[in-house]
């Protein structure tokens, strides 16, 4: 019983790395806080707890900031003024500028009105037309016979200094004898007949031209709208019979081969052909194409429009027909009256002219001297005036053209000379 403590120990021994229970505090681990202590240390990206201004992140402004920075490409709201964007002007500034593709109006600057802005369009027009001439009458140097052909008055160019040639020539060896009427008639025909002949054969030819184009574009419609291109179209058809449009198809055809477009090939037919007729249809074909147009409906349209504009030409000329014989009926009638005067009149007044200057007293006064030559080279002037005249009037009712009357008006003054030359 020696080894026993003694009873009064009442503190036992514990490990060591325990504490006493008397120590009312206990020690926590080293990563926390002490029970007794009131304030709990946040985390290092936060703020403690009484701190009373929160720290924002860094893109903000603390709250007890009253203004608020707003970004860099704005201004403040303190600002009264508004900055408008680099293409605008400020609100305060009373000009205001217009658009970059707009004229800003100019106080002293004069305004046109509508009637300035007609004239300016007048001018401009007239200035085209000028230009316009000048060019063809280059092409007319560069290529004469082209031009000719193309536009048959050019002719007068050549045809009128000939005549004159002629005129001087023979007015210096028939001298103002009644044999200068002849030169003189001669000298006219001379100037009007090569331009004449000329209009007459390009007139037949596009004529035979526009009655075989509906007939072409018909057969190309046909092919195309069997499955063959454009192309192939016209290739096939240029093998065909058109007239004398065969060579104007055989011309399209080589352009579409070498890559031209169809609508191209045929504003260049027109302009070669240059007429009403083939202007309109080619103007209908492009336009209802690019418009997106089914080809071959559009060429069958325009070839049914071509037919019924021709045959409405063809009404017209056998309706206007009449009057192109009543102008050669009416210079016979002149003519056979003047025939009738020169053989009855004249000689009669003639015979009293000189019976009255052989008897004498007064009667001569009354007559005086009658010259049967005179009258006989003024009725000769007027048949020739007279069936000039009645040509040109009778190309313009018959076929729509003054210059069309030029060869009415040759044969018509040959009537008149061959009539007076042989039979009065």
């Amino acid at each position: 019983m020696e080894n026993r403590e003694p009873i009064d120990e009442k503190e036992g021994q514990l490990p060591e790395d325990t504490i006493t229970i008397d120590e009312k505090e206990e020690t926590p681990p080293e990563d926390t806080i002490a029970i007794d202590e009131k304030e709990e240390t946040p985390p290092e990206d936060t703020i403690t707890i009484d701190e009373k201004e929160e720290t924002p992140p860094e893109d903000t402004i603390t709250i007890d900031e009253k203004e608020e920075t707003p970004p860099e490409d704005t201004i403040t709201i303190d600002e009264k003024e508004e900055t408008p964007p680099e293409d605008t002007i400020t609100i305060d500034e009373k000009e205001e500028t217009p658009f970059g593709d707009t004229v800003p109006i100019d106080e002293n600057k004069k305004i046109f009105t509508e009637d300035d802005l007609l004239l300016e369009k007048d001018k401009v027009h007239l200035q085209m037309e000028a230009a316009r001439k000048w060019i063809d009458l280059r092409h007319f140097i560069k290529s004469p016979q082209q031009q000719i052909k193309k536009e048959p008055v050019y002719a007068l160019l050549i045809s009128i200094p000939i005549a004159l040639i002629f005129l001087i020539l023979g007015g210096l060896k028939t001298g103002f004898t009644p044999a200068f009427d002849d030169v003189l008639l001669f000298t006219v025909l001379m100037a009007i007949v090569p331009p004449g002949f000329l209009h007459y054969l390009k007139r037949r030819r596009v004529k035979k031209i526009e009655q075989y184009f509906p007939n072409f574009l018909r057969d190309v419609a046909e092919m195309n709208r069997s499955g063959m291109t454009l192309t192939k179209s016209v290739g096939m058809v240029s093998k065909g019979e058109y007239g004398d449009l065969t060579t104007e198809i055989a011309k399209i055809n080589a352009m579409l081969s070498w890559g031209v477009s169809f609508e191209d090939a045929l504003d260049r037919f027109a302009d070669r052909v240059a007429t009403p007729l083939i202007y309109r249809s080619v103007a209908l074909i492009n336009q209802a194409s690019r418009a997106g147009g089914n080809v071959p409906d559009v060429l069958e349209v325009a070839a049914k429009d071509a037919y019924v504009l021709k045959m409405m030409e063809k009404d017209r000329a056998s309706n206007m027909i009449i009057y192109v014989i009543i102008s050669y009926m009416s210079f016979g009638v002149f003519l056979f009256v003047i025939g009738i005067l020169s053989y009855s009149f004249i000689p009669v007044m003639a015979e009293a002219s000189i019976t009255a200057n052989a008897t004498g007293g007064g009667a001569e006064e009354f007559i005086g001297v009658f010259d049967p030559e005179m009258f006989r080279r003024l009725f000769f002037h007027a048949a020739l005036i007279q069936g000039f005249s009645s040509g040109l009037v009778a190309g313009q009712m018959g076929e729509g053209e003054v210059i069309a009357g030029l060869k009415h008006s040759v044969i018509l003054t040959l009537i008149a000379w061959f009539t007076f030359t042989f039979f009065i």
